[in-house]
């Protein structure tokens, strides 16, 4: 009965030990997005031009980002969030998102960019998805999944605004996407610290499919012009800067 008692005290001690390891390890990446026309940084209220030709300000762009992943060497995907973070042009302290993970290399970098469907069925909530976000739509349509708002002179709606508050959640209408970015190369034997990762605000108009502002300036709910804007936006995302 001793010998038995003393092996769990030295089971639980090993485990302890173990935790304990595995809490030194822990380090932080820190995620810095930084929002970019073509080669431009995004400022709000400065001119643009689209891929055709078009030209447009913004004074809105915001999206959700959440379920950040990171994969070690061994194609291992380790959850290291499930928290949703804002991201909004308009607050510099947004597009800075910090992450813990006990990883010793890092391959690439997961994340959805949107939120999941629980999340837009569970009710009211608070922080960033606190509907005073300007991010919610109704109890149907839930959350916005990104949102791309300004003026066009070729726009055809009211004030010549374009505004595109892309959301939907439902089969077929759903516009959160995964983004997944290599590290190339690989980080080896040295802990990665941060990540600037682009934001491409001229992906919302070119890539899968061709949008004109001049034919459409407005999505304001779920649908075909949502999803093809989604499709766009996907691949809006590419690593800036490792260091």
């Amino acid at each position: 009965m001793g010998i038995m008692i003393y092996t769990r005290k030295m089971i639980a001690l090993v485990m302890a030990c173990i935790g304990v390891m595995q809490l030194c390890a822990q380090q932080k990446l820190n995620l810095q997005f930084v929002n970019m026309v073509g080669e431009s940084k995004l400022n709000i209220g400065d001119s643009y031009k689209t891929s055709f030709d078009e030209p447009f300000t913004v004074r809105r762009f915001k999206y959700y980002i959440s379920n950040i992943q990171l994969q070690d060497d061994h194609q291992q995907w380790h959850k290291v969030s499930s928290e949703c973070f804002l991201v909004d042009a308009e607050d510099p302290a947004s597009q800075a998102i910090t992450v813990n993970h006990g990883l010793k290399n890092i391959k690439s970098i997961k994340f959805l960019l949107g939120v999941d469907s629980i999340k837009n069925v569970s009710g009211v909530q608070t922080g960033t998805l606190d509907p005073a976000r300007g991010m919610f739509w109704t109890w149907n349509s839930g959350y916005i999944v990104a949102k791309l708002e300004g003026k066009s002179s070729v726009s055809k709606a009211l004030g010549r605004y374009m505004t595109y508050d892309v959301g939907g959640y439902k089969p077929g209408e759903n516009a959160s996407r995964w983004i997944v970015l290599p590290l190339t190369p690989a980080t080896k034997n040295k802990p990665l610290q941060a990540i600037s990762i682009k934001a491409d605000v001229l992906a919302w108009f070119k890539g899968e499919n061709k949008i004109l502002i001049a034919e459409n300036a407005v999505c304001h709910e779920p649908g075909i012009l949502a999803m093809k804007l989604a499709d766009n936006y996907s691949h809006m995302f590419s690593i800036l800067q490792k260091q």
